[in-house]
């Protein structure tokens, strides 16, 4: 399969002032060798998550037992959604994970509401602009405190 393109850039590309750090994309596969769910590979501003393909249920009930509220945004990008078969009542059992995001990836928090009021893996260009808006003063802030 493809890689999908996760992150930041899945929802933001092309908008005026967006500037990422890196490139995040997912490889779902069918029969995964050296790994059970998943595994992480980072090399030089690429980082590709490679999942076990399975029934979006069981992809989600996985990501609630691991906690990771991060592991959230993928579930958010509408071609891995397709890809696994997600519906919008799928993802809301996410809700917890969520609710648990920190501030630099609140945009997720944005996006997810919008989804499940959209009751569609679609943002009107309203909701797009919010959740940016949140991306772009986190990473500000993030910024100021790195100098």
């Amino acid at each position: 399969m493809k890689p999908i393109v996760v992150g930041s850039r899945a929802f933001f590309s092309g908008m005026e002032g967006f500037r990422s750090k890196d490139k995040d994309f997912i490889i779902l596969e069918s029969n995964p060798i050296g790994y059970k769910w998943r595994r992480e590979q980072s090399l030089r501003g690429i980082c590709t998550f490679f999942y076990k393909l399975e029934p979006a249920i069981d992809m989600i009930r996985r990501t609630i037992s691991n906690g990771d509220p991060l592991l959230v945004g993928k579930f958010l990008v509408p071609e891995f959604a397709n890809a696994i078969g997600a519906t919008i009542d799928d993802i809301r059992q996410l809700e917890k994970l969520v609710l648990l995001l920190d501030d630099k990836h609140a945009y997720y928090k944005v996006i997810f509401n919008a989804y499940i009021s959209n009751n569609a893996f679609n943002l009107t260009d309203e909701q797009r602009d919010a959740a940016f808006k949140l991306y772009q003063e986190a990473r500000e802030i993030d910024n100021k405190r790195k100098k």
